[in-house]
């Protein structure tokens, strides 16, 4: 009983001096409210998937089709993870793309040809002299699973 009568009244004193010890201590920044009277900048945050390749791309050619060269995955990638998260089917309408966001329809279209295919992006590129990696099957129905790679254009849907 006496410790609380003797420790009750330090309280606030120690809390106060904590507090300000917390407040000016090397390193710490205490936070200004701006000159201008308006809401402070919001901080920068890390982008939640790091690792990832992402190229900028002009809003003029957003809606135009991305010509190049398209290539398929080979047999050694079923099962492994992507970029994603989910697993790699070799029998699904699959893609990878150097920047297109994860879970974006496009249609690949053969150039010279009226073959196209659609597939969702769901995983990123490793090479960047291919427009698009195509899963076996895209592959097959497109036509360039002998081949290995052909002219294409990827636009999204």
């Amino acid at each position: 009983m006496r410790a609380k009568r003797i420790l009750r009244p330090l309280l606030p004193a120690a809390m106060a001096t904590v507090l300000a010890l917390a407040l000016h201590a090397p390193g710490a920044k205490a936070q200004e409210p701006p000159a201008s009277g308006g809401k402070p900048a919001a901080a920068k945050r890390a982008s939640p998937r790091l690792g990832q390749l992402r190229r900028a791309r002009p809003r003029a050619l957003e809606r135009a089709p991305e010509i190049g060269t398209a290539s398929w995955y080979g047999p050694g990638f079923h099962g492994k993870r992507t970029a994603s998260g989910r697993h790699f089917d070799a029998t699904a309408m699959s893609a990878a793309h150097p920047w297109l966001p994860l879970g974006t329809w496009v249609r690949v279209s053969l150039v010279g040809s009226q073959r196209f295919v659609d597939v969702v992006i769901t995983d990123r590129t490793g090479q960047t002299s291919r427009v698009i990696d195509l899963s076996p099957a895209a592959a097959r129905k497109l036509g360039i699973l002998r081949s290995g790679t052909a002219q294409v254009a990827v636009s999204p849907l």
